[in-house]
């Protein structure tokens, strides 16, 4: 979406005010491009004029036709854009559109794998071949720490403390660090992957390609999907829909949860910035759950209407 240069200013400040960086930048960056060209065009100038008008024709009539499978994303941008003009750049608008919802749609829930189907994928990894050593240590890691593909892609050699056993990156999507322990099966395969199979190069990015040229696999059109869709297809394990390389990074929360580790730790490890995203990740411990439904005789009830035994009064 191409706008007018005062159009992209105004884009450059909401941006900046609401302190977007990364992927989460990228995001919001495209949508309000979307909207000034909207705007622009809407009304044949490119010194646009938001109004209340203009905003929810932009979300009731030109959204639901371009952007139908991401409208939470939109409203999203034309919340910050709306918030940023309210400080003074603008006396039109008289809606607050910070109180607008989209209608809110079933949580994706991502397939996880079970450790036996991992490791099944891993034994029929031929870790005699470049490619193998790579790819073994690829998948380990996302196992192991539950890092996202562009975060492994990513990974530089100095991001990992090889005497602590640690991995702290910044995160692509958020641009937040994550500090995350490193267990030594993992450490090992990324280790006889660097000293064994990785190609020469002056490259600061530990993952690399297996054919000329040797490049870091840090590109976005270099997606993990194949590698595990390989691998598990190989060890004879059912392709689900929607199970993926992405879903080693669920198998990691789930563990996690079956392990009794609180949700709120869960969260933190995969780098979400609110419990509200782990909802993808995460299936119902049935003995929190069940935890959760005892009741209260053994607690004691001291205030309220209920204390005393029942009594209407407080102590």
């Amino acid at each position: 979406y191409k706008v007018s240069l005062s159009s992209r200013d105004v884009i450059q400040k909401t941006l900046d005010y609401h302190g977007l960086q990364g992927e989460a930048r990228t995001e919001m960056d495209t949508v309000l491009r979307h909207l000034f060209s909207y705007a622009e065009k809407k009304q044949e100038s490119e010194n646009t004029v938001i109004t209340d008008d203009l905003l929810l024709d932009f979300f009731t009539k030109e959204l639901p036709i371009t952007n139908k499978g991401s409208m939470g994303r939109s409203l999203r941008a034309i919340k910050y854009l709306s918030a940023y003009l309210k400080t003074g750049e603008s006396d039109v608008l008289k809606l607050d559109f910070t109180q607008l919802t989209a209608r809110s749609s079933h949580v994706r829930i991502i397939p996880p794998y079970s450790q036996a189907e991992i490791k099944s994928a891993i034994d029929a990894i031929d870790t005699s071949t470049v490619s193998g050593m790579r790819d073994r240590a690829i998948i380990l890691l996302a196992f192991d720490t539950g890092l996202r593909g562009i975060d492994i892609r990513n990974l530089c050699f100095t991001d990992i403390d090889w005497n602590q056993g640690k991995v702290l990156i910044r995160q692509s999507k958020t641009n937040h660090p994550l500090l995350l322990p490193l267990g030594p099966k993992v450490m090992n395969a990324i280790a006889e992957y660097i000293l064994h199979a990785r190609p020469e190069s002056g490259y600061k990015e530990i993952f690399l390609t297996t054919k000329a040229p040797i490049k870091p696999l840090g590109n976005s059109r270099y997606a993990f999907s194949g590698i595990s869709d390989k691998y598990f297809s190989d060890s004879h394990i059912e392709k689900i829909p929607g199970r993926g390389f992405h879903s080693l990074r669920r198998t990691f929360a789930v563990e996690l949860s079956e392990a009794g580790v609180p949700l709120e730790t869960i969260s933190q490890l995969l780098g979400h910035k609110s419990i509200e995203e782990d909802k993808p990740y995460l299936s119902y411990n049935r003995e929190q759950v069940s935890f959760c439904a005892l009741d209260f005789e053994k607690i004691p009830i001291v205030n309220g209407i209920y204390a005393g035994g029942g009594q209407n009064e407080t102590k």
